[in-house]
């Protein structure tokens, strides 16, 4: 079997290397302890076992890892990473569908940068990895009192909305039309004509806001027709300038998905028709490309510069191909091999949520400081043979609901209301009474959007920002979103009861404070569905009422000694600068988490002398820059669901876990290899309490105690017993003197 395999792994790598993907061939030796994993590795993706793949793949990443990254390591490691994070995702395990898709991409960047071709593989990763984190990440928001617009441009406060100027039954507060850019009719000619044929035009004209969507050639030749154009672009713009009325001018929409188009000639033809806008100060800008990048290029490569662009816009369309959404074929299995293209476009599993796909663009606006502009958008009723309302349905009230409550840098949504029944997708409003209806629906519901120009909305914040200055109706949403589950069921508790449950997104709950009583109410949402359950961050809600007392003070801790067994090691220790200011002088103290991973922390940085970068704040019950730096250094992830529990008392087996990663870390840091024997095996005969080591704990505590850094207690190893400061301080120290 270890011929086989080797004859697999050379066999990919004489592929890999016909298909240019290498540049010299590696000198790498496998250790002898890699071939069994190997065989392991062909019979769990043989039996298309989920289990034995994670397990098998987590042993080979261990085992492989420490060499570095180098062309075998990456080549062997890249695809089972993959396939582990896929066989998460099956399991519902979301945690762990997101790590090993990070390690995925750590290697598919070192192939990418070092070999080559892997860019695919990376933008679906990416893609992947975005819905992969919405679904990990589910939130509760709440109406917002204070909405203000931080833009120069734009609504004050809540969103705009429109449909074309040729929809007969338009609404909203404000309106779109179409100008082919060289066409014989010039810009005089269409405001005429819609001025005649548009009740809502002929009202956005009159102070309104009307979007002018000014299309080009699709292709780089489209672009140097615009640069040679002077006359004809000033004769445009006097005419959109000497309205009274707002134009948002999106001009050459959707180039990052043109067939052809060189983004230096694009942003050319851009601020020339942005720098002779200028003139008129009624014409904004809008950068507008499609949601979905063409593979090759990304809609960052076209953005003409923060001094052409007001607004970043986009294209926005969803369609099935399925009639019967929510009976659409499960995808989840482990012979699937399509889940990475699938989630780049938006497809199979990841059909499921309009939301995810536009993130990137709304992060290009995030970047420049602009608002973003839903150009216009769609939600196919009829895919060309079958029926899809209810997909529609489903897409168009999750889209509206949800677009300017995850991104309140959305201040205008265009829905595209022509129907055009020669074309193979159907989007119209007034060609489905359903789907009309849900628009209609979803957008009173939202209650951010605006039916006048200059009016007033309520828009939605993060109900961790929520402060009452009244009791009454609170009106609550949920953002739950799992792969290929169209509809979750989430669950509301308040002050740990159930109170209500919700089963169609936006999952909305009218939250009645006054029967609350004043003072601190905790909120949590639970969301399920299929293989997926996810709980949201436990949200404190502060009722107002009668001014509570001020709370007694907390007396100041009183200093203690070390125990004379443990004086002289203590003193060793903070001689060396072990001791940490959260752990000096409260040696009798039980050590919590957050007080064990700060001396975590001072042990690597003393061992390697270099300091670690805290990561982004990944918890709800803390933001404490110890806890953030142990997370860099792989030393804990907190205790799952978002929460570190900074007080909880640490147990011995935790202890261990975070000094075995604290020696990796070191070890890989410095070039050195600590511990002598990594069998990972503790025997029956020595201890007495083997079983009450949790399975994750087992080979972190083998190497400490097989290496004499930890001793037992009573003939055991005390696993879920707790330890004082200066016990934990000891150990710390034997740590570094291993070093």
């Amino acid at each position: 079997m270890k011929k086989i395999a080797r004859r697999l792994l050379t066999s990919a790598l004489a592929t890999a290397l016909a298909a240019g993907l290498c540049i010299t061939a590696s000198a790498f030796t496998y250790p002898s302890n890699y071939w069994p994993l190997q065989d392991s590795w062909l019979a769990a993706t043989e039996a298309q076992n989920a289990d034995q793949v994670i397990s098998v793949a987590q042993q080979t990443y261990d085992l492989l890892i420490p060499y570095g990254l180098n062309q075998d390591v990456c080549y062997n490691l890249e695809p089972k990473c993959g396939l582990a994070s896929w066989a998460c995702e099956i399991k519902g395990d979301l945690d762990g569908a997101i790590l090993w898709l990070q390690r995925q991409l750590e290697l598919d960047q070192w192939l990418d940068a070092n070999v080559g071709n892997y860019h695919d593989s990376i933008i679906n990763n990416e893609a992947r990895m975005d819905y992969l984190v919405a679904a990990r990440d589910v939130t509760v928001y709440a109406r917002s009192n204070d909405d203000a617009s931080p833009y120069s441009v734009g609504p004050a406060h809540g969103t705009w909305y429109g449909t074309p100027a040729d929809n007969p039954n338009g609404t909203g507060s404000a309106t779109l039309i179409y100008m082919e850019f060289g066409e014989s009719y010039g810009a005089d000619y269409w405001i005429d004509y819609y001025a005649q044929t548009s009740d809502q035009f002929r009202e956005a004209m009159d102070g309104g806001v009307i979007e002018v969507a000014w299309n080009f050639s699709p292709s780089t030749a489209g672009c140097q027709q615009v640069l040679s154009a002077d006359s004809y672009i000033n004769e445009t713009l006097s005419a959109l300038g000497s309205l009274d009325a707002t134009v948002l001018l999106r001009a050459g929409a959707e180039m990052n998905n043109w067939a052809e188009c060189d983004p230096a000639t694009f942003i050319q033809a851009f601020q020339k028709i942005a720098t002779a806008a200028r003139r008129y100060d009624n014409i904004q800008m809008v950068f507008s490309p499609d949601n979905i990048n063409n593979r090759t290029v990304t809609a960052a490569d076209y953005y003409p510069g923060d001094a052409y662009v007001d607004w970043v816009g986009m294209s926005v369309y969803h369609r099935t191909n399925y009639a019967g959404y929510g009976n659409q074929p499960s995808e989840y299995s482990m012979g699937n091999n399509t889940y990475g293209n699938n989630a780049y476009y938006g497809q199979g599993i990841y059909d499921y949520d309009p939301l995810v796909s536009i993130q990137h663009i709304v992060e290009l606006a995030r970047a420049h400081g602009k608002p973003v502009m839903i150009s216009e958008c769609g939600f196919a009723y009829w895919n060309g043979s079958q029926d899809t309302t209810n997909y529609a349905v489903d897409q168009l009230t999750k889209f509206y609901s949800y677009v300017n409550m995850l991104y309140p840098e959305v201040k205008a949504v265009f829905y595209f209301d022509i129907p055009r029944e020669v074309e193979t997708y159907h989007y119209g409003l007034n060609g489905n009474a359903t789907l009309k209806s849900a628009y209609t629906a979803a957008v009173a519901n939202n209650g951010a959007y605006l039916d006048e120009v200059d009016g007033t909305a309520t828009g939605w914040e993060n109900l961790s920002q929520t402060q009452l200055t009244e009791t009454g109706t609170l009106k609550l949403a949920t953002y739950a979103s799992f792969p290929g589950v169209q509809n979750a069921t989430v669950q509301y508790y308040v002050d740990g009861n159930l109170a209500a449950t919700s089963t169609q997104a936006p999952y909305y709950y009218e939250l009645n404070t006054a029967a609350l009583g004043a003072g601190d109410h905790s909120i949590y949402v639970v969301a399920s569905g299929n293989q997926f359950s996810r709980t949201s961050a436990t949200y404190t809600l502060t009722v107002p009422g009668a001014a509570e007392p001020e709370p007694e003070p907390e007396p100041e801790p009183t200093e203690q000694t070390p125990s004379d067994w443990a004086a002289a090691l203590v003193a060793e220790a903070e001689e060396k600068g072990l001791i940490t200011g959260r752990t000096d002088g409260l040696y009798h103290d039980q050590i919590t988490r957050l007080q064990f991973a700060e001396l975590a922390v001072n042990l690597i940085e003393k061992a390697t002398g270099e300091e670690i970068q805290p990561a982004e704040n990944m918890f709800t019950d803390t933001d404490d820059e110890m806890a953030l730096k142990a997370v860099t250094a792989g030393v804990t992830s907190g205790k799952g669901e978002g929460v570190f529990a900074p007080d909880a008392f640490i147990t011995r087996q935790e202890i261990c876990v975070m000094l075995n990663a604290v020696i990796r870390y070191v070890d890989e840091a410095n070039g050195t290899t600590t511990l002598e024997d990594t069998s990972g095996v503790l025997y029956e005969a020595e201890w007495n309490d083997l079983d009450q080591i949790a399975d994750w704990a087992v080979e972190s505590m083998a190497n400490l105690v097989n290496n004499g850094l930890m001793a037992g207690k009573s003939g055991g190893l005390a696993p879920t017993a707790n330890t004082t400061v200066e016990e934990a301080i000891v150990l710390v120290l034997a740590q570094y003197n291993k070093f």
